[in-house]
């Protein structure tokens, strides 16, 4: 790749998010050929079919956020554009982008001075680009992933290594006395654990051998046809694998759904893994409750809520198909190490009030980049009170202020909930010699019910200012609020009660085990009678794929993680992100209502 290229411009602003870029629908296409056609579809429709080879996007803040999906990346690549310019980059896109052949660069200048269809020059040594005869500084680009984009990508940087005989580095985690060292930050001790550093700081590149991989069926297709053209005919470990249908199951696109199980199956066979969850439930509750992602230890994934397992202290980010490959067969992930912003929460939470309103007022109060590859580490009393499937719901959308993981610490209720003893695990734990980039304090006994209201995560509000809104549709589910205790707090409000006329009620439990408690606790029979729908676990309606699709001009009251534009149906719909205290409330009626309305 030449150092000094010019391109036409595209230009695009702030909060670029991935189902923008793909919506999650175009998401499922085999093809990439054929799903490229797709890019910014909701956005600029005309992208997809006069974009040219060595185009170049420039945008605002935050762009790529959302989804780890790589089809973000890769629809970009296919359509032949060569580089983006952005004023920052989410955190999983950057690595997704760079994996995917895209060269990256940051400047928050350039934005200023040009226009869709303006030429830009970008010269990589002299860290600059030029247009409009005004010339600006760009970021440096790390070594390590020019070389990546030079390669054509990380699949052919992986192939070079398998052709060198894919040599391993020798890692010796660290001892437990050594775990226990003061000074650093919860994400700190994690890393330098599992990549046996005697210390390391913010900004350090540290090679890690993860304990856990997991993937989902979105990405099974994609995978297996990385892996056959890396020529990978073994992985590293097939033992720390699992596979898990959930985004697909049921199936909704004949063909489409269809090969994507097959190719997990094939996947499955070829490489030895037999962890394997069919039409089990959604990933991320799998996770912990299979309890494959374990306090002090690292797991990641195929999906951007890899955060989840942060609720038991484990070190989890999602990556994409590419980086997924490459880990899979050399065992071997490189993680940069992130600053970290400690939350603690005081008081008590009220009645009617919830983890999900938690993290939703920080995420109001920090924003969707707030958090960009940091580490939010949660302490306090409050904290201490959730909890594990409260902690899960937090940790589950720390990423929505792109943080890199939301990590608790590990106590009592972490040893019960794993059956493990606790000091084994208590050095997850935040050392007050730690050095933080920020603290932020919050008394949850003042907090009332929030809610993130369209478009965008941290568009959140309190309930005073909202409530009342009329509603088209109530979804209770998602690996955010999709627990058994999430269906009880739902159950207890219904009970006795009747969903509002001409209101549509989804509820779906995020596992087949809690389905099956859910059931054996009469907490399903609850949801019919009340006149709600239940269905099997999946994730359905929460990606916009099937079961609970808005139509345009639908309101929705949802207990997901996400209100992006388009993100469950219709571009002209809108979601508005609660707790299922609120979600329950709202369903009896029929508009933003919380349980002291009813009495309750």
């Amino acid at each position: 790749m030449e150092k000094k290229f010019s391109g036409k411009i595209w230009k695009f602003g702030n909060d670029i998010d991935t189902d923008t870029i793909i919506p999650g629908k175009r998401g499922t296409i085999p093809d990439r050929n054929e799903m490229k056609k797709y890019a910014f579809e909701l956005l600029k429709p005309e992208f997809g079919s006069t974009v040219q080879p060595g185009d170049i996007l420039v945008a605002g803040t935050n762009f790529g956020c959302g989804s780890s999906r790589e089809q973000a990346a890769t629809v970009l690549s296919y359509n032949g554009v060569r580089c983006i310019i952005a004023k920052s980059f989410a955190r999983i896109f950057f690595r997704n982008a760079f994996n995917s052949g895209i060269l990256l660069l940051t400047c928050d200048q350039i934005q200023d001075v040009c226009e869709g269809g303006d030429i830009v020059t970008v010269d990589v040594d002299a860290q600059t680009v030029s247009v409009n005869g005004k010339t600006f500084k760009v970021g440096a680009v790390p070594e390590n992933l020019y070389n990546i984009v030079a390669n054509g990508g990380l699949i052919e940087d992986t192939k070079k290594r398998l052709a060198a005989g894919n040599v391993k580095m020798d890692i010796k985690p660290l001892s437990m006395e050594q775990c226990r060292k003061k000074g650093y930050t919860m994400v700190e001790k994690i890393l330098k654990k599992n990549a046996g550093k005697e210390h390391v700081a913010p900004g350090d590149i540290v090679i890690t051998k993860p304990d856990m991989f997991m993937i989902h069926d979105i990405y099974t297709t994609y995978l297996l046809e990385t892996m056959k053209d890396i020529g990978a005919d073994k992985i590293d470990d097939p033992d720390k694998v699992t596979i898990v249908w959930d985004h697909c199951m049921p199936t909704a696109v004949a063909k489409n759904d269809y090969d994507h199980y097959e190719a997990g199956l094939e996947l499955a066979k070829t490489y030895g893994i037999k962890k394997l969850h069919i039409g089990e439930g959604i990933c991320h509750t799998i996770m912990h409750e299979a309890k494959y992602a374990k306090p002090g230890e690292i797991a990641t994934a195929t999906d951007s809520h890899t955060t989840t397992y942060g609720g038991a202290g484990n070190f989890c980010s999602g990556i994409g198909t590419a980086e997924m490959a490459a880990a899979l067969i050399t065992g071997e992930l490189w993680f940069k190490v992130p600053e970290a912003i400690k939350i603690v929460l005081n008081g008590h939470l009220r009645d009617g009030v919830m983890s999900k309103d938690v993290i939703l007022r920080i995420l109001g109060d920090i924003k969707a980049d707030g958090g960009q590859y940091k580490s939010l580490e949660f302490t306090g009393p409050a904290a201490h009170e959730m909890s594990m499937e409260q902690r899960f719901t937090v940790a589950n959308m720390a990423l929505e202020a792109g943080a890199k993981c939301g990590l608790f610490e590990a106590d009592e209720k972490t040893a019960e909930y794993y059956g493990m003893p606790l000091e084994d695990i208590d050095w997850v734990c935040v050392d007050d010699e730690a050095k933080y980039e920020k603290v932020l304090t919050y008394d949850v006994s003042e907090l009332e019910p929030q809610l993130s209201c369209p478009q965008g995560v941290d568009n959140v509000h309190p309930i005073s200012e909202v409530k009342g809104t009329k509603m088209d549709e109530v979804y209770l589910g998602s690996c955010t609020n999709g627990s058994i205790e999430d269906m009880e707090v739902a159950a207890r409000i219904l009970k006795g009660r009747k969903v509002a006329k001409g209101l549509r009620v989804i509820v779906i439990p995020a596992t087949q085990k809690i389905y099956m408690q859910a059931i054996e606790e009469g907490l399903v029979q609850t949801f019919i009678r009340a006149g709600a729908v239940v269905s099997t676990p999946t994730c359905g309606p929460c990606l916009g794929g099937y079961m609970g699709i808005l139509a345009e001009g639908e309101r929705c009251v949802s207990t997901t993680n996400r209100n992006f534009v388009g993100r469950m149906g219709h571009v002209d719909s809108e979601i508005y992100l609660a707790s299922p205290a609120v979600a329950a409330a709202s369903a009896v009626t029929g508009k933003i209502s919380q349980p002291s309305d009813l009495g309750l």
